[in-house]
């Protein structure tokens, strides 16, 4: 079927407004892989969501208290809100414990699976197809992924495994937002991927507990205000534009976080991440933009 001129100009608006939003979305979520690196030597990891949480639900809750109001709280489906705060959970958790023994390129490089990830499960879970030459996609990037761990004796670290973890259930976020576009608002999604995070961070930071001090505060709220930005930034993505379109996006923050891991950690990558990152990285683009 042939589109109109004014159905192409809508696409393309559609897929611009995606790819900036998600780009947004990486600037929001390095400042939180920023944020979180330089707080993981002084807190636990359960702290560091508790109390990133606890700043965010507030900020969000305003958000959709003026965009939508309360009342569209209780219409998102119990359900589906809770399987989305059990991603978010499992995504946070991963990815913040793998950051204390992993350096930020190595742990993006390794998080860069989760694009291949949504092209593998969007077969069952959004029925779209998978050509010859996407499946050529998911094995070059997990090719890249065993490159960058370097698995010949094993000995993989569990920050390793731990990031990985992250990967698939920020893969199932992702899938998630697709399902839901157009049911429910983007802050009302966003809003729901907090309580669950926050009750059980609550319950496992206790016995590990350090008030915080000066400027760590500080980073706390960075790593809030970055997670809004991330999780309402990507949920308006998928809005946007299809999962396949967008996803290849999450690539600009390996830009931000290079810079960060080398100006302030002094972070300079092995080559077999680099190596291992680019085969993840081409892998999910081939796989992301061809055809069915």
């Amino acid at each position: 079927m042939n589109l109109t001129s004014d159905q192409n100009n809508r696409v393309a608006l559609g897929v611009f407004r995606g790819a900036l939003c998600m780009c947004i979305a990486m600037i929001g979520g390095t400042s939180i892989d920023i944020s979180v690196k330089a707080l993981a030597p002084h807190y636990s990891t359960a702290q560091i969501v508790l109390l990133r949480s606890a700043i965010a639900m507030p900020l969000i809750l305003a958000l959709v208290w003026r965009q939508v109001g309360l009342p569209a709280l209780g219409q998102a489906g119990f359900v589906w809100q809770f399987w989305r705060g059990i991603l978010t959970a499992g995504a946070n958790f991963g990815f913040f414990y793998g950051l204390i023994y992993v350096e930020l390129v190595t742990a993006l490089m390794l998080a860069y699976v989760g694009p291949v990830l949504i092209v593998l499960l969007a077969k069952p879970l959004l029925g779209e197809n998978i050509s010859a030459m996407r499946f050529a996609g998911v094995m070059l990037g997990f090719a890249g992924v065993l490159f960058v761990i370097q698995p010949a004796g094993l000995d993989i670290h569990p920050g390793i495994l731990a990031i990985l973890g992250s990967a698939i259930c920020w893969a199932l976020l992702s899938i998630s937002n697709r399902q839901l576009a157009g049911r429910v608002s983007t802050p009302v999604l966003t809003f729901y991927t907090y309580p669950v995070s926050l009750i059980l961070a609550g319950v496992l930071a206790v016995p590990e507990w350090q008030t915080p001090e000066g400027w760590h505060w500080a980073l706390f709220a960075v790593a809030a205000l970055g997670s809004l930005v991330a999780h309402g930034f990507a949920a308006l993505a998928y809005k946007y534009a299809a999962a396949g379109v967008v996803a290849p996006f999450e690539y600009t923050a390996l830009i931000w976080i290079s810079l960060a891991g080398y100006l302030f950690w002094g972070e300079i990558p092995q080559w077999t991440v680099w190596v291992g990152g680019t085969a993840v990285i081409l892998g999910g683009y081939i796989a992301m933009r061809s055809r069915s």
